[in-house]
C-alpha cells in the first residue's frame, strides 16, 4: 500500500478498529459521547497513520459524515444511525451538518471560451505529458533560476473543510481546473481566480484533471476521477456532465492516480480502501484486487477491463472465526503512464492485503492498450501482505497474519527515451529503490539503485521527475524501517548507468521538532529547465540545481492567506503533489495533516511581477 493509507476519501483513517453500535443517547452530549466510545482511543493519543483529534477538528462535518456512510469507514459505522454519524461529525469538527454547499466566489466577467489545447504553458494531467515526467520547459514558463525570487502572491484557494490540500491542478490555456475534498470540481481564471463553473461530483476529487478533445462529439472534456472510482467527463466550456462510468464495482475501490488518456480512450487506474476495513476485526478480508479499465472517451462505454489477480476465494479461516480470501489487494495508487511507441499502459501496484499472496503485487505492469491483456509484470518485492488491521499493534489481530513491509510502487512509472536510444521505464519503491527497466525486454531490470532504507511512509512516495538523463527523486524515509541508512532528500540518478549522481539531504527547518514536523522529501517533485522543485513535510518548497543539487532558493508555506472564495487558509506539510508552472505562473498546494503532519488547506498561486 502506498501510504496512501492516506489515499483515503475526506477523512483519511478515521478510528479503523473501534466504531462500535451504540444506544440512544440525549441530543445534547450525543456526539461527545459517541466519540469517546468510539474514536477517542486511536484520536486523542494517534498512532503514526491515525489523524489526531486537533487534524480531525479542520474537517467540515460534511466530509466527517461522508467518510461515515460512503467512505473508509462504511463498514466499521454501519452499526450507527444516520443521526449518530452526524452527531459524530458535528462533535468533531465543531460545525453544522450541511448539504448544501454555498460558493463564495467572484464570477469571471465571461465564460471560457475556446481554449488551446497545444499551448506550451499548459500543464495537463499529473505529469504533464504521458510518460508522467512532471516537466515544464523553458517555453511553457518563465520562471526560472535568475528570476524565481522575484515571484510574488498572486491569489489561493482556501479548500473549504479540510486539513489538507491534496488535488493538483490542471492549467489550460489561462484556465485552472481543480478538484477538492467535498467532491466539487472548480474552473478558475488563472489571472484573478474569478469563478467559471463548479461541478459537483459525488466524492472527494483529488486525481489531476486531464482535458482533452473528444473528436466524435466535437467537445473539449475534463476528464477527472473521484474517491468512489466514479469517472466523468465535462464539458470543459460550461462544466456540464457529458458522461459518468463507474469501472469497479466493488464497494471498497476508489480512484486517487489521474487517468492516462490518449486517442479514443480513457485507461483508468483502480485502487482501494478495503485495506482500512480490514482493521475492523469482523471483517471478511479481503475481496478488493487491482486492476484497469479502459472507457470510451465519447460515451464512458468500458472498452476493456482486467484484474491484475484472480478474483479472491475462501482459503481458511482467521482467528475470529471468519472466511480468509485471498488474492487480494494490490490496489493503483498513482496515475497511470503511457507509451504510444508500443501502444502500452503502465501501472505501480500495491501491497496484497491476504496470502497467499499474488505475483502481480508490488509490480509493474504493462497493458495491451487495446486489449487489456498483461503484456508483463516485473514484481519488486513478493510475498507482502498488509492492512491497517497491521498498524494496531495487536499482533493477533485477525486481519494481520505475517505482516509483510508494505514497499509497493505508487509513484507513476516514467517513460522516456535517452540520448542513447534506450527507452526505458523508471520504477521507485517505498522500499527506497529505483529500478530502470527494459520495456522491450519484458520488464528485464537495467539496473537498481538504493536511495535509502525505506518504510511504509519511506522511499519514494509520491512521484519523480527527469530531465534528460537524469531522474531525481525526492526520499521521504521519515518512519524506521529497513535496515539501511536513512536519506531523506533529493537524489540525482543517471538513467542510462543507474549511477547515484549526487545526494542532498533534506535541510532541517524543524523549530523544537517534534512529530508533527519533519524535514522529509514526500510529496512529487517537479522540474523545470534549470531547477527541481519540492516540498518537504516541514512546509518548505526548495528549488534545487539541476547539476549539481544545490538548494538555490527556498519558500516557506506556514502562513495564513487570503483567498478568492473567502476561506480562511492557511499553509503546513507539502506532501501528495508539487509545484505546477504555467507561464508566469507557479502553482503549490500546502497542508497535509493526515499522519499527523502538519494541517493546512491553501492552494497558492505565485506570479512574476
Amino acid at each position: 500500500m502506498n501510504i496512501r493509507i492516506n489515499r483515503s476519501t475526506s477523512l483519511m483513517v478515521f478510528c479503523v478498529w473501534g466504531l462500535i453500535a451504540s444506544s440512544s443517547f440525549s441530543q445534547t452530549n450525543e456526539g461527545e459521547v459517541l466519540y469517546q466510545q468510539n474514536c477517542a482511543s486511536c484520536h486523542d493519543d494517534p498512532v503514526d497513520r491515525a489523524p489526531s483529534r486537533l487534524a480531525l477538528s479542520g474537517y467540515n462535518p460534511n466530509a466527517i459524515f461522508h467518510a461515515l456512510t460512503a467512505g473508509i469507514m462504511q463498514t466499521q459505522a454501519a452499526s450507527l444511525s444516520e443521526d449518530q454519524q452526524i452527531a459524530i461529525a458535528e462533535y468533531i469538527t465543531g460545525g453544522s451538518y450541511n448539504r448544501d454547499r454555498i460558493e463564495r466566489f467572484t464570477a469571471c466577467s465571461s465564460s471560457i471560451g475556446k481554449l488551446d489545447l497545444s499551448k506550451a504553458t499548459n500543464w495537463n494531467g499529473w505529469g504533464n505529458d504521458l510518460g508522467s515526467q512532471r516537466y515544464q520547459s523553458a517555453a511553457g514558463t518563465s520562471i526560472k533560476r535568475s528570476n524565481i525570487d522575484e515571484r510574488e502572491f498572486a491569489w489561493s484557494f482556501g479548500v473549504e473543510g479540510a486539513s489538507a490540500a491534496r488535488a493538483q491542478p490542471a492549467i489550460i490555456d489561462g484556465v485552472v481546473i481543480m478538484g477538492s475534498p467535498s467532491g466539487q470540481v472548480y474552473a478558475l481564471s488563472l489571472e484573478t481566480g474569478c469563478h467559471y463553473w463548479t461541478y459537483p461530483a459525488i466524492s472527494e476529487v483529488r486525481a489531476a484533471p486531464t482535458v482533452v478533445k473528444a473528436t466524435a462529439i466535437d467537445k473539449t472534456v475534463v476528464i477527472i476521477a473521484d474517491q468512489s472510482n466514479r469517472v466523468y467527463a465535462l464539458d470543459v466550456q460550461t462544466g456540464l456532465k457529458i458522461w459518468h462510468a463507474d469501472p469497479d464495482a466493488n464497494s471498497w475501490a476508489v480512484s486517487t492516480g489521474a487517468p492516462a488518456v490518449y486517442g479514443d480512450r480513457v485507461y483508468v487506474p483502480v485502487s482501494s480502501m478495503e485495506v482500512a476495513a480490514a482493521g475492523n476485526p469482523q471483517h471478511i478480508c479481503c475481496t478488493f484486487r487491482g486492476n484497469v479499465a479502459a472507457l470510451d472517451l465519447n460515451t464512458g462505454e468500458k472498452v476493456w477491463h482486467t484484474y491484475i489477480m484472480e478474483e479472491a476465494k475462501e482459503v481458511g479461516r482467521n482467528s475470529a472465526g471468519n472466511p480468509v480470501l485471498a488474492p487480494s489487494g494490490a490496489p493503483i495508487w498513482g496515475s497511470a503512464s503511457f507509451d504510444t511507441k508500443r501502444n502500452r499502459v503502465y501501472v505501480g501496484s500495491g501491497q496484497n492485503y491476504s496470502r497467499p499472496t499474488s505475483d502481480t503485487s508490488d509490480s509493474v505492469i504493462a497493458f495491451a492498450a487495446d486489449t487489456g491483456n498483461m503484456d508483463w509484470v516485473y514484481q519488486s518485492t513478493a510475498n507482502d501482505a498488509f492492512t491497517l488491521a497491521c498498524a494496531t499493534g495487536n499482533s493477533e489481530h485477525p486481519n494481520c497474519p505475517d505482516a509483510g513491509p508494505d514497499v509497493d510502487i505508487g509513484a507513476p512509472i516514467l517513460s522516456t527515451t535517452l540520448s542513447n536510444g534506450q527507452d526505458i521505464l523508471i520504477a521507485g519503491t517505498k522500499g527506497a529503490v529505483v529500478f530502470g527497466l527494459d520495456p522491450d525486454n519484458q520488464g528485464a531490470v537495467l539496473w537498481e539503485t538504493r536511495v535509502g532504507r525505506g518504510s511504509p511512509l519511506g522511499g519514494v512516495h509520491w512521484g519523480m521527475t527527469f530531465i534528460d538523463d537524469i531522474v531525481y527523486v525526492p526520499v521521504s524515509d521519515r518512519i524506521p524501517g529497513g535496515t539501511a541508512p536513512a536519506q531523506p532528500g533529493l537524489h540525482a540518478i543517471d538513467m542510462k548507468t543507474g549511477e547515484l549522481l549526487w545526494y542532498v539531504a533534506a535541510p532541517n527547518r524543524c523549530e523544537g521538532g517534534g512529530f508533527s514536523c519533519s524535514n522529509s522529501y514526500s510529496g512529487a517533485a517537479t522540474a523545470i529547465d534549470d531547477l527541481v522543485l519540492v516540498g518537504a513535510l516541514n512546509g518548505v518548497l526548495f528549488a534545487h540545481d539541476k547539476d549539481s543539487g544545490e538548494i538555490l532558493w527556498e519558500l516557506d508555506t506556514k502562513m495564513e492567506y487570503q483567498t478568492i472564495n473567502n476561506v480562511p487558509a492557511s499553509g503546513g506539510a507539502i506532501d501528495a503533489t508539487g509545484a505546477v508552472f504555467s507561464g508566469d505562473y507557479m502553482l503549490l498546494n500546502s497542508g497535509y495533516a493526515q499522519f499527523g503532519q502538519l494541517a493546512g488547506n491553501a492552494m497558492i498561486v505565485y506570479k512574476l511581477p
